[in-house]
Formats: C-alpha cells, sequence, structure tokens
C-alpha cells in the first residue's frame, strides 16, 4: 500500500519540482506564475469545473445521502468553523480563508483516482470523487473567491458600498458562477452529449498540471520554508482533519465501511487551490505553496496510519 500512495504522489511532485527546476534556471519568475495561475483561475479550471459537473450522474447526487453528510461535516463544516476561528484570532479575512480552505480541501480530484480505486475499488471511489468534486466545485472555490474578494481594501470605498462592490465583481468572475450554472443544468436534468465535453475538457484538462507547475515556481521564487504556521496547517490537514471526523463517526455509530471511506478520504493531503488562490490574490504565497509541498509529501505516512488503524487494507 505505500507503493500505491507514493505512486499517486509522484506525479503532484514531479509537477512541483518541475516548476521549481524552471525558476531556478530563471526561464519564468514570479510574474509568469502569477499569469498561469490567471490563465488557470479564469478559463482553465471554470471550464473544467463546468464540464465536470455537467458529466456527473444525477444518481451520484442525489443518493449516498450519509457520505454527503460526514464529507459535507469534513469539507464544508470545518472549512466555516476554521475560517471563523482564524478570523477571530487574527483579524485576516484572507489568511483565514486560505489556511481553512488548506485544512479542509483534500486533494481528491488528484490523488482520487488513484488510490482510492485501489484502496476501495472503482464503485466507491467514483462516488467519493463526485462527492468531493461537489463540494470543492460548489461549495469551497466559490465562497472562497467570495472571502476573499470581501477580505479585501479599497481606500476609495467604506462600509455597505465596499462590501457590495466586493460581492458583486467576485460574483462576475467564471471561478464563481460556472460550477453554479452547471450544478443547476444537471438537476434541471439537462443531459450534455459526450461528443461536446471536450468544449470543456480541451482546456480544462491542463488546470491541474498549469497550476501545479506555477505553484513550483512560487516555491523558488518565495523559497521554500518550514515555520510555525506551514506545520500547524499540516497537522490540522493530515491529522487533525481525519482524527476529529473520525472521533464524531464513532461517537454516533455511524456504520464502519463508511467510517473507513470518509476517515481515508479526508487524509488525503491539502489540495492545490488554497496555493491557487494565494498567488491569485498575493496573500501568503510562499505558506500556502509549502504547506501544500509538505502535506504531499508526509501524506504516505499519515495516510498509511489512518488505514493502518481504520484496519484498511
Amino acid at each position: 500500500m505505500p507503493l500505491t500512495l507514493i505512486t499517486a504522489i509522484a506525479p503532484i511532485i514531479f509537477t512541483l519540482a518541475l516548476g521549481f527546476l524552471a525558476g531556478w534556471r530563471q526561464q519564468f519568475k514570479k510574474h509568469a506564475s502569477q499569469l498561469f495561475i490567471a490563465l488557470v483561475m479564469s478559463y482553465a479550471l471554470p471550464l473544467s469545473l463546468f464540464g465536470g459537473l455537467l458529466a456527473t450522474s444525477r444518481q451520484v447526487i442525489i443518493q449516498d445521502l450519509p457520505l454527503f453528510l460526514w464529507l459535507g461535516l469534513g469539507m464544508v463544516g470545518v472549512f466555516v468553523i476554521l475560517t471563523m476561528l482564524y478570523q477571530i484570532r487574527l483579524h485576516n479575512l484572507s489568511l483565514a480563508v486560505l489556511r481553512a480552505l488548506s485544512v479542509a480541501c483534500p486533494s481528491v480530484p488528484f490523488m482520487g483516482t488513484s488510490v482510492l480505486a485501489i484502496i476501495f475499488g472503482t464503485t466507491d471511489s467514483v462516488i467519493l470523487v463526485a462527492i468531493c468534486g461537489l463540494y470543492l466545485n460548489l461549495v469551497q472555490v466559490p465562497l472562497s473567491v467570495l472571502l476573499l474578494a470581501a477580505g479585501k481594501k479599497e481606500a476609495d470605498q467604506t462600509g455597505t458600498e465596499q462590501a457590495v462592490q466586493r460581492l458583486a465583481t467576485a460574483f462576475k468572475k467564471p471561478l464563481v458562477w460556472a460550477p453554479i450554472l452547471a450544478f443547476a443544468l444537471n438537476l434541471s436534468g439537462f443531459k450534455l452529449p459526450a461528443v461536446w465535453l471536450p468544449l470543456f475538457s480541451e482546456l480544462g484538462q491542463a488546470a491541474g498540471g498549469v497550476a501545479l507547475f506555477s505553484i513550483g515556481i512560487m516555491l523558488y521564487v518565495q523559497h521554500f520554508s518550514i515555520s510555525r504556521a506551514v506545520l500547524l496547517n499540516v497537522g490540522l490537514k493530515n491529522i487533525g482533519l481525519p482524527l476529529v471526523v473520525w472521533a464524531i463517526m464513532a461517537a454516533v455509530g455511524a456504520n464502519w465501511h463508511f467510517q473507513q471511506l470518509v476517515v481515508v478520504t479526508l487524509a488525503i493531503p491539502t489540495a492545490a487551490m488554497p496555493s491557487m488562490l494565494a498567488i491569485q490574490n498575493h496573500v501568503h504565497e510562499d505558506e500556502m505553496a509549502s504547506t501544500q509541498l509538505v502535506s504531499t509529501l508526509l501524506s504516505v505516512l499519515t495516510m498509511g496510519m489512518f488505514m493502518f488503524f481504520l484496519g484498511v487494507k
């Protein structure tokens, strides 16, 4: 099983390393990384989310309610709670959102299809990836973009006018309205013929790789470092989140198989989204990029630990 985990994270580490190498060779600088992220956030990722949600079966959306609830607790509930706690402590909404997202956003779209399929089989893995994709695309991403927009300071506006302007600007971003529109179309019964899906996947499938490459550049430019904040983020993500959700599930007597599915899924390391948003909004890029790298490297040990105690083979 450790070999399976290593194989799953290898493409992530390799792409980050390529970006780091490109930065070290001075082929791309910080501005290039920001341009790559702008491409991903404005075009590639919205297309990927839109096409992915349209392709998701309605049965996945309306069935498997227990998995929906437990994964929602881990991905949405923890995200909201941590955002509020960090905001109270830091008085910095943008940083609060990014740190909360780095904990509550597992890299299921990248690692889930390979790791979860081997661990739990194709049927369960497809459902897990689809549910996590819905929470990421429909809740975490739009909400994060809105909150980050609300956290920006504009000197020429104050009070209600400022808040309304920020939210209006955020709702115009494809990353907010594209997944919401796709979800509404899906539930309404709209079925996009498979022949038209490449319209969205041609550029959309580049989102993950380009984002990781850009983060690799940022790791070199910003100088990778392991700070107390990075260690806290990684500890909460790799151990704290799955452990807390597991404790709650055990306390209420949740089905053992559901415990295995949910806890292992939440133990997957942090996704690229916090780093992408950090680079786009110029908020603690180094901390978020370092968090992703350390979380990914340590996931072989931490995921293996949870799988051992859960009896997953």
